[in-house]
């Protein structure tokens, strides 16, 4: 994958942190940031991936009641994911 420059303004104490950490990870404070960046686009990416695919559900008349997802929330960290149903 090749590389390219970027150029931001960071706040002074946030890029004291980060070379902290950088320092401590024996990184430099540009990987750092790579990561840190690299991080957040894959979880935006992953968040609209799920707005749209809920989104098509909707379209479908497919969901799950508020219910069965407070419950899903509130129970164990095993328990199965609700399943959807048509809405019709």
């Amino acid at each position: 994958m090749s590389a390219t420059s970027f150029t931001t303004r960071i706040d002074s104490e946030l890029k004291s942190r980060l070379e902290k950490i950088a320092r401590f990870e024996d990184r430099s404070a540009s990987y750092m940031a790579n990561q840190a960046i690299k991080a957040l686009v894959e979880e935006r990416e992953a968040t609209h991936d799920l707005v749209a695919v809920g989104m098509k559900l909707v379209e479908k008349d497919v969901s799950i009641s508020e219910v069965e997802i407070d419950e899903w929330l509130l129970a164990d960290e095993q328990a199965p994911f609700p399943n959807a149903k048509l809405e019709r």
